[in-house]
């Protein structure tokens, strides 16, 4: 019997150890969500308008999308980077319709510009 008393103790050993783990990572992870917004930013056509912020040393673009216009047309802001790339925000539609979305940047990268873009829907 003395072994399974030991093996009960290990695996609480063990239990406490992957808890005292798990603590820290979700502290550093609250951490990062933190941004640091210094610029406004917007932009629009006639099917829609944009606004929002650059964060992070322009790798991160927060911000809402709005679709001012029952054309068939949804707008949606793109986002170019630095190496060239761009990210998009989601479209939206019908008329009177807004999304919130949040676009990071490739890793070594930052972004440059936003324009307005539509897709037909």
């Amino acid at each position: 019997m003395p072994s399974v008393r030991m093996l009960t103790a290990g695996v609480a050993s063990s239990l406490f150890a992957l808890a005292a783990v798990v603590v820290p990572a979700t502290t550093a992870q609250a951490a990062a969500q933190a941004d640091s917004c210094t610029q406004n930013w917007s932009i629009s056509s006639t099917e829609g308008h944009a606004s929002g912020q650059w964060c992070n040393y322009n790798t991160k673009i927060k911000g809402t999308v709005t679709d001012d216009r029952a054309d068939g047309r949804c707008p949606f802001v793109r986002a170019y980077m630095s190496g060239g790339s761009y990210k998009d925000s989601p479209w939206v539609g019908p008329k009177g319709t807004s999304k919130y979305f949040e676009l990071t940047a490739w890793s070594g990268q930052s972004f440059t510009s936003v324009a307005m873009k539509y897709v037909a829907c």
